[in-house]
């Protein structure tokens, strides 16, 4: 709610305010669960098979962290190519982070949660993503 009124507030007139806000929300819902299912996983008895799952989680995390901070800033015309490239980056790791925590997700309900989650953020960035390459 905050990160809405706070874009809509702006002294720039930033278009697609809504799904601006709904993009950072998303990024940093699926950076926390990121980070918790990585913790998670650390937590299971056969580690060895979720050292992948483990390093997406955290790169996921990041990049989503990443993503969310350039997008709150994103008010200069002049870097849309920036944002849109990093949005792509985004898009991919969530992708590939929901692909291998959906193998997991039978055995382990926390990855099923990422799966979810880190799709989520993937196709809500796609959403902002498209909204730039359209007329405001």
């Amino acid at each position: 709610m905050s990160v809405i009124a706070m874009l809509r507030s702006h002294p720039d007139q930033l278009s697609h305010t809504d799904v601006l806000s709904r993009c950072i929300d998303a990024c940093a819902d699926c950076q926390e669960t990121c980070i918790s299912c990585s913790d998670a996983c650390l937590g299971e008895r056969e580690l060895s098979r979720l050292v992948t799952c483990i390093r997406l989680n955290l790169d996921c995390a990041a990049v989503c962290n990443a993503t969310a901070n350039i997008v709150t800033r994103s008010n200069k015309a002049g870097h849309r190519q920036l944002i849109e490239a990093q949005l792509t980056t985004c898009i991919a790791f969530c992708r590939a982070c929901a692909r291998e925590c959906e193998r997991h997700a039978s055995m382990h309900k926390h990855c099923e949660v990422c799966a979810k989650t880190c799709a989520q953020c993937a196709e809500t960035c796609n959403d902002l993503l498209s909204s730039m390459r359209m007329p405001a």
